[in-house]
């Protein structure tokens, strides 16, 4: 399912590419929308920006949503799984400390006297 919504997620984006190349930019004479200015003839130079800014902001808005709900879909580690990682695991091998040594030899609490007369 994941890899179904990532596919449709490239193909919109492409799509939103083409269409943005598609539209004429705001200053003339540039070539930029050559390739398509059939449309312009096709459907008049007004109406056809219309409907490329409509697709291009549906595409936009289909892409957000698409990244949504991928990540909802993702299926992620249970609670109890915790964190893994290799660099972690590999980290943990290598700050594993010695013991403490332990002094067996004075069992007792050091007296420690303050002396407060002047």
């Amino acid at each position: 399912m994941t890899g179904l919504i990532i596919g449709v997620i490239i193909v919109v984006a492409v799509l939103l590419i083409l269409v943005v190349l598609a539209q004429n930019p705001k200053s003339s004479g540039s070539a930029g929308g050559l390739a398509f200015s059939g449309a312009n003839q096709l459907m008049g130079a007004k109406r056809s920006a219309d409907f490329f800014e409509k697709m291009t902001w549906g595409f936009a808005i289909t892409i957000m949503v698409l990244a949504l709900t991928a990540n909802i879909v993702i299926e992620k580690p249970e609670a109890s799984e915790g964190f893994s990682s290799p660099n972690v695991e590999a980290a943990k091998e290598k700050s594993t400390l010695p013991p403490a040594p332990t002094d067996t030899t004075s069992t007792s609490t050091p007296n420690i006297t303050i002396d407060t007369a002047k």
